[in-house]
Protein backbone atom coordinates (compact mmCIF):
# COMPACT_ATOMS: atom_id res chain seq x y z
CA UNK A 1 0.00 0.00 0.00
CA UNK A 2 1.79 3.20 -1.07
CA UNK A 3 1.90 6.66 1.34
CA UNK A 4 -0.89 8.87 1.05
CA UNK A 5 0.75 12.12 -0.06
CA UNK A 6 0.68 15.09 2.71
CA UNK A 7 -1.50 18.03 2.58
CA UNK A 8 -1.40 20.34 5.22
CA UNK A 9 -4.21 22.80 5.65
CA UNK A 10 -3.21 26.32 5.86
CA UNK A 11 -5.35 27.71 8.08
CA UNK A 12 -5.43 31.46 7.78
CA UNK A 13 -7.10 34.13 10.14
CA UNK A 14 -8.56 36.88 8.66
CA UNK A 15 -7.64 40.52 9.85
CA UNK A 16 -10.37 42.24 11.68
CA UNK A 17 -11.21 44.55 9.27
CA UNK A 18 -11.58 41.99 6.60
CA UNK A 19 -14.14 40.03 8.72
CA UNK A 20 -16.14 43.34 9.26
CA UNK A 21 -15.91 44.66 5.34
CA UNK A 22 -17.93 40.67 4.38
CA UNK A 23 -20.05 41.02 7.44
CA UNK A 24 -21.12 44.55 6.04
CA UNK A 25 -21.36 42.99 2.56
CA UNK A 26 -23.21 40.21 3.43
CA UNK A 27 -25.81 42.79 5.53
CA UNK A 28 -26.15 45.10 2.59
CA UNK A 29 -27.17 41.77 -0.03
CA UNK A 30 -29.42 40.10 3.36
CA UNK A 31 -31.88 43.11 2.82
CA UNK A 32 -32.87 41.18 -0.95
CA UNK A 33 -31.91 43.96 -3.25
CA UNK A 34 -28.50 44.23 -4.68
CA UNK A 35 -28.86 48.06 -5.14
CA UNK A 36 -26.12 50.08 -3.74
CA UNK A 37 -28.41 52.05 -2.53
CA UNK A 38 -30.45 49.29 -0.23
CA UNK A 39 -26.36 48.27 0.92
CA UNK A 40 -26.30 52.38 2.22
CA UNK A 41 -29.27 51.97 4.12
CA UNK A 42 -28.59 48.45 5.87
CA UNK A 43 -25.05 50.27 6.60
CA UNK A 44 -27.10 53.29 7.82
CA UNK A 45 -29.11 51.24 10.18
CA UNK A 46 -26.34 49.23 11.88
CA UNK A 47 -24.43 52.00 12.10
CA UNK A 48 -27.50 53.89 14.13
CA UNK A 49 -27.89 50.47 16.08
CA UNK A 50 -24.56 50.82 17.51
CA UNK A 51 -24.12 54.33 17.85
CA UNK A 52 -21.73 55.28 15.33
CA UNK A 53 -21.48 57.46 12.11
CA UNK A 54 -21.52 55.27 8.59
CA UNK A 55 -18.42 56.85 7.80
CA UNK A 56 -16.94 55.26 11.69
CA UNK A 57 -18.80 52.11 10.65
CA UNK A 58 -16.40 52.31 7.01
CA UNK A 59 -13.08 53.25 9.00
CA UNK A 60 -13.69 49.45 10.68
CA UNK A 61 -13.03 48.19 7.17
CA UNK A 62 -9.89 49.82 6.95
CA UNK A 63 -6.66 48.37 7.73
CA UNK A 64 -6.07 49.69 11.24
CA UNK A 65 -1.93 51.00 12.06
CA UNK A 66 -0.80 49.43 15.07
CA UNK A 67 0.20 52.87 16.60
CA UNK A 68 -3.46 54.00 16.27
CA UNK A 69 -5.05 54.08 19.47
CA UNK A 70 -8.65 54.18 17.98
CA UNK A 71 -9.29 50.43 16.52
CA UNK A 72 -12.43 49.08 15.06
CA UNK A 73 -14.54 46.73 17.78
CA UNK A 74 -13.16 43.23 16.89
CA UNK A 75 -9.35 44.57 17.46
CA UNK A 76 -10.53 45.76 20.88
CA UNK A 77 -12.45 42.66 22.13
CA UNK A 78 -9.44 40.44 21.03
CA UNK A 79 -7.19 42.77 23.66
CA UNK A 80 -9.45 42.47 26.33
CA UNK A 81 -9.75 39.05 25.75
CA UNK A 82 -5.51 39.04 25.56
CA UNK A 83 -5.39 41.31 28.80
CA UNK A 84 -7.73 39.53 31.00
CA UNK A 85 -6.84 35.83 29.86
CA UNK A 86 -10.75 35.23 30.48
CA UNK A 87 -12.42 32.81 27.60
CA UNK A 88 -15.82 33.73 29.03
CA UNK A 89 -15.64 36.58 27.01
CA UNK A 90 -15.59 34.56 23.51
CA UNK A 91 -18.08 32.01 25.24
CA UNK A 92 -20.64 34.83 25.78
CA UNK A 93 -20.37 36.02 21.94
CA UNK A 94 -20.55 32.52 20.98
CA UNK A 95 -23.63 32.09 23.04
CA UNK A 96 -25.30 35.74 21.59
CA UNK A 97 -24.60 34.14 17.79
CA UNK A 98 -26.47 30.35 19.01
CA UNK A 99 -23.26 28.43 19.96
CA UNK A 100 -20.54 27.62 22.02
CA UNK A 101 -17.02 28.43 22.10
CA UNK A 102 -14.64 26.00 22.93
CA UNK A 103 -10.44 26.10 23.03
CA UNK A 104 -8.28 23.57 21.16
CA UNK A 105 -7.08 20.69 23.42
CA UNK A 106 -3.54 19.97 22.70
CA UNK A 107 -3.04 15.63 21.62
CA UNK A 108 -1.28 14.05 24.41
CA UNK A 109 -0.38 11.23 22.24
CA UNK A 110 0.73 12.74 18.74
CA UNK A 111 2.61 9.81 16.30
CA UNK A 112 0.25 7.37 17.45
CA UNK A 113 -2.66 7.59 15.32
CA UNK A 114 -4.17 3.65 15.87
CA UNK A 115 -4.66 4.74 20.04
CA UNK A 116 -5.91 8.42 19.40
CA UNK A 117 -8.18 7.29 16.87
CA UNK A 118 -9.59 4.28 18.85
CA UNK A 119 -9.31 6.73 21.94
CA UNK A 120 -12.09 8.84 20.15
CA UNK A 121 -14.38 6.21 18.94
CA UNK A 122 -14.41 4.47 22.54
CA UNK A 123 -15.53 7.88 24.05
CA UNK A 124 -18.22 8.82 21.13
CA UNK A 125 -19.35 5.26 22.27
CA UNK A 126 -19.69 5.74 25.70
CA UNK A 127 -21.07 9.21 25.16
CA UNK A 128 -24.16 7.29 22.95
CA UNK A 129 -24.07 4.95 25.80
CA UNK A 130 -24.89 7.66 28.26
CA UNK A 131 -26.99 9.34 26.35
CA UNK A 132 -29.15 5.95 25.73
CA UNK A 133 -29.41 5.42 29.29
CA UNK A 134 -30.84 8.96 29.57
CA UNK A 135 -33.91 8.69 27.31
CA UNK A 136 -34.69 5.04 28.89
CA UNK A 137 -37.44 7.07 31.13
CA UNK A 138 -38.63 8.87 28.08
CA UNK A 139 -37.00 12.26 29.60
CA UNK A 140 -33.64 14.29 30.21
CA UNK A 141 -33.55 15.58 33.55
CA UNK A 142 -31.77 19.69 33.75
CA UNK A 143 -28.72 17.82 35.78
CA UNK A 144 -28.36 15.35 32.54
CA UNK A 145 -28.33 17.79 30.54
CA UNK A 146 -25.60 18.94 32.22
CA UNK A 147 -23.72 16.58 31.99
CA UNK A 148 -24.37 15.66 28.53
CA UNK A 149 -23.08 19.05 27.26
CA UNK A 150 -19.83 19.02 29.45
CA UNK A 151 -19.34 15.32 27.88
CA UNK A 152 -19.87 16.48 24.59
CA UNK A 153 -17.84 19.70 24.79
CA UNK A 154 -15.00 17.46 26.24
CA UNK A 155 -15.36 15.09 23.21
CA UNK A 156 -15.59 17.99 20.34
CA UNK A 157 -12.47 19.54 22.10
CA UNK A 158 -10.94 16.22 21.85
CA UNK A 159 -12.12 15.75 17.91
CA UNK A 160 -10.63 19.33 17.06
CA UNK A 161 -7.06 18.29 18.34
CA UNK A 162 -7.65 14.70 16.56
CA UNK A 163 -7.88 16.76 13.56
CA UNK A 164 -5.44 19.54 13.40
CA UNK A 165 -3.00 17.53 14.58
CA UNK A 166 -4.31 15.42 11.25
CA UNK A 167 -3.54 18.47 9.48
CA UNK A 168 -0.35 19.61 10.95
CA UNK A 169 0.51 15.65 9.15
CA UNK A 170 1.99 14.58 12.97
CA UNK A 171 0.48 11.30 12.84
CA UNK A 172 1.48 8.46 10.72
CA UNK A 173 5.32 10.13 10.40
CA UNK A 174 7.16 7.11 12.37
CA UNK A 175 4.26 4.17 12.33
CA UNK A 176 3.86 1.36 10.01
Amino acid sequence: MSAKPRSLRKTHIKESHEVIQEALLLAGKKSGQTSSSSQVEAHRAIAQALGVSTSMLYKWREPNPRDKVQSNPLERVSTLITQTGDERIVDWLAQKAGGHFQSDEIQSNAGKLPAASHALVKEYSLLIARIVSMVEDHQVTPDESQELREKWDAIRKKTEGFVRTCEKGTYGSAEK
